[in-house]
């Protein structure tokens, strides 16, 4: 028994009147949408079900609307029931979306009776219906007569049953009684793929089903109504003047999911805001961006991509069209899209990868992607070795100029960015492949070697920053471009060349940091400890760095007692957090020697001064040397 007809039965008894079931109809005209059939796929679904929510006498069987995960089932019957009924409380709708038991449906249906209250009202009553409407102190209750009104529809919708964890089973039993002991006319929606398998799912669903209606994608309508919504104006009107070509790319993807279409005109008009004024206005580098994003949106939200496979699209490119790759998803995903480059560089992998993956619009990398693409650098303004990347987009003899100018920058050490030197290096190793240069690999990656010593000899080759993160795992590309050739031994021999000798360069500036150091305790003891201690960043750069083991331990000892108590406190409290966590195992170890020295002069000055001043040397001595290893594994390796 269904608790709508718990109700009937309640009200009757305690009337003292006979129970009647039979439930009023709600008298609908039959209402034909007009729509092109082209234009609408889902005629055959908006036509059955406007005969069956017609009928002024009970069907006995329920109607299911069927079709996979994102196709549109609940756009599609909601607008339908939008469009037949001006009155929502004409009918129940009601999602199963993690409903556990029967009762907890009492509650969603009673809950869309009753939208006012909220979920935890409806649960609170749902539960009182159960146990036979005792609202007793409950202020103001929900009357039968109010109840009964708004569910005069005799109309129920029931959507998401594939994800109720109720048994089909289970889940029939409960609906069959709204169907064949009530004369409602229900509506099912679900994915039923999810259904078929499970246990007694098509004994119940032969006796409850009695129409079948498979829905299709409408992308057109779905779109129109999609955009709609979207609150950018201004975004709004770029995505409504290019509809078609959306249609088109979620056709050629064979994309049949409205919720990844959503998700992906979120993407847009997130980037759109992002975008400055004047590269808008470029119609034709929008609609290419349009087109990219799109095409890569769709496959990375349908799980065909992630971000190892958007990392180098360049070079999977490549590959797939020299038949080297054998990654059927990337191949099939850089043929799906006709006319479109998926390996196109106008947004680079790691704006992509942010965007798509990560979530994270970063407008600093938008500017410089955009400034930096075809669309809207000058060619007199693009580096050479830019040119020679973009090689396929510029003109040969373009390409040739850059080449030359290439090799005379080279000569004079001009590029010095550890970004630029990879590419660099990794387009040579190209090159000589295809006789642009002369040699061979194994001599371009001696110049290589070769260049990067010149640059650190002359302290121009930026040192390794320890506390960058995306310098250390971020050697798939720079500036918006992957590298040429990564994937090969010489590329890495490169990369790990330019590594250790750029970490050489940190311990080479040492000694001037160590200068700068004690000029900063002096001037600002917050900065001295940043730079020993600090979250990371700009101002954090010796966290790992054995700077303090150029300072003499005495010295630096005396120029800590010449500060204010308060600085003196700060400092020694800062050597306790640098060498705690085994420090002097990963990366501090050239200052063991010194932080032992230290100790040992501070316990000596101790023993020679007043009470007060001994037991706070002896306290600050005991902060950071307890972290001095001695006789462990630890102190044998340091």
């Amino acid at each position: 028994m269904n608790w709508i007809y718990k109700i009937r039965l309640f009200k009757a008894v305690w009337n003292g009147h006979p129970v009647n079931q039979t439930r009023p109809v709600l008298d609908i005209p039959l209402t034909m949408v007009t729509m092109p059939e082209a234009a609408d796929p889902n005629r055959h679904v908006r036509d059955y079900l406007s005969y069956y929510l017609s009928l002024t006498s009970p069907p006995g069987y329920a109607v299911m609307i069927r079709g996979p995960w994102g196709i549109g089932k609940t756009f599609l019957i909601r607008k339908i029931l939008a469009e037949l009924f001006d009155d929502e409380k004409a009918y129940i709708y009601v999602s199963l979306y993690g409903v556990d038991t029967p009762s907890e449906i009492d509650t969603a249906i009673f809950a869309a009776t009753h939208p006012i209250l909220g979920s935890k009202a409806a649960k609170v009553v749902g539960r009182a219906l159960n146990a036979g409407l005792k609202f007793n102190g409950i202020e103001n209750p929900i009357t039968i007569q109010d109840f009964e009104r708004r569910t005069t529809g005799a109309i129920y919708v029931f959507d998401d049953i594939e994800r109720s964890s109720m048994s089909s089973d289970a889940i029939f039993g409960y609906i069959n009684q709204f169907v064949e002991h009530s004369g409602c006319r229900v509506v099912l929606v679900a994915n039923e793929a999810e259904l078929e398998n499970s246990e007694g799912y098509r004994r119940k669903r032969e006796k409850l089903v009695g129409q079948t209606l498979e829905a299709k994608s409408a992308v057109r309508g779905a779109l129109a109504a999609f955009i709609a919504d979207v609150a950018h104006a201004e975004a709004r009107g770029h995505l409504k003047s290019v509809e078609n070509h959306i249609v088109e790319l979620y056709e050629q993807g064979a994309v049949n999911n409205l919720r990844v279409l959503k998700q992906t005109l979120w993407d847009f008009e997130r980037l759109y805001q992002a975008i400055e004024p004047h590269h808008r206005q470029h119609a034709r580098a929008m609609l290419h961006i349009l087109h990219l994003l799109f095409a890569l949106s769709f496959e990375i939200k349908l799980g065909r991509l992630d971000a190892g496979k958007i990392r180098g699209r360049n070079d999977h490119w490549i590959a797939a069209m020299m038949d080297r790759d054998n990654d059927a998803p990337k191949k099939s995903s850089f043929d799906r899209y006709k006319g479109i480059d998926l390996s196109d560089t106008t947004l680079s992998d790691e704006l992509l990868i942010e965007l798509l993956v990560n979530g994270v619009i970063d407008d600093s990398l938008i500017k410089r992607d955009l400034d930096a693409s075809a669309w809207f650098l000058e060619p007199a303004d693009e580096p050479s070795w830019r040119t020679i990347w973009h090689r396929f987009e510029r003109d040969d003899g373009a390409v040739v100029e850059a080449i030359g100018a290439l090799q005379r920058e080279l000569a004079n050490l001009q590029y010095r960015d550890p970004g630029e030197i990879l590419h660099i290096f990794g387009m040579m190793l190209m090159m000589t492949d295809i006789n642009l240069l002369e040699g061979d690999r194994d001599s371009v990656v001696e110049s290589a070697k070769a260049y990067i010593v010149a640059l650190r000899e002359r302290r121009e080759l930026p040192p390794l920053n320890p506390n960058s993160f995306m310098e250390r795992i971020r050697d798939g590309s720079w500036g918006g471009l992957s590298f040429t050739d990564a994937r090969s031994d010489h590329f890495r021999q490169i990369y790990s060349f330019l590594d250790e000798q750029r970490q050489r360069a940190r311990i080479e500036r040492l000694p001037a940091l160590a200068v700068r150091l004690m000029d900063e305790l002096g001037e600002d003891p917050d900065l001295f400890c940043r730079r020993l201690v600090g979250p990371g960043g700009e101002g954090s750069d010796l966290i790992d760095g054995p700077v303090l083991g150029e300072i003499d331990p005495t010295e630096f000892l005396a120029a800590v007692l010449q500060q204010p108590a308060q600085v003196q406190y700060q400092v020694f409290q800062c050597l306790a957090s640098r060498y705690n966590h085994g420090a002097f195992g990963r990366g501090l170890e050239d200052e063991l020697l010194w932080a032992k020295s230290l100790r040992d002069a501070m316990l000596k000055l101790a023993e020679d001064s007043d009470p007060v001043r001994r037991n706070k040397l002896t306290i600050f001595t005991g902060w950071f040397g307890q972290h001095i290893p001695e006789d462990s594994a630890e102190a044998d390796a340091a």
